[in-house]
């Protein structure tokens, strides 16, 4: 065989090599990527329900305080417990209005929130 014949193969072969080495690592990264955007998609999808399980409870939660007017330590600390991560995932303005009212509302205990949600739901009864 000549010395350009062995040149050629050698050229042929090792192109060939560099190639497929290329479309391998290629193939790998576009694996890879395919997973973090499956991985995205799941996250989003997780912040979404937390965001509206969130909203909802502050909603719910906060009505029942604002309807009573005093809300109890144990209740302030709860609520403030589902707002901050509702807020920090990016929670709306209507969360954050619930819950910076209930925090103006006056302290009461646990006996005082009972006697007042009896009479709630007495007057509810009543209509």
């Amino acid at each position: 065989m000549s010395p350009f014949s062995q040149t050629v193969i050698t050229a042929l072969i090792s192109s060939g090599l560099c190639g497929a080495l290329f479309s391998f690592i290629t193939f790998l990264i576009t694996r890879h990527d395919r997973k973090m955007e499956k991985k995205e998609q799941r996250n989003s999808a997780t912040n979404k329900m937390l965001i509206g399980l969130g909203h909802d409870r502050l909603l719910a939660l906060g009505a029942i305080y604002i309807r009573r007017g005093a809300i109890t330590v144990s209740e302030k600390s709860n609520l403030k417990m589902i707002y901050e991560p509702y807020h920090g995932l990016g929670g709306n303005s209507d969360g954050t209005t619930i819950y910076e009212e209930c925090m103006k509302l006056s302290v009461i205990s646990e006996e005082e929130a009972k006697k007042l949600d009896a009479e709630n739901r007495r007057k509810e009864w009543e209509r």
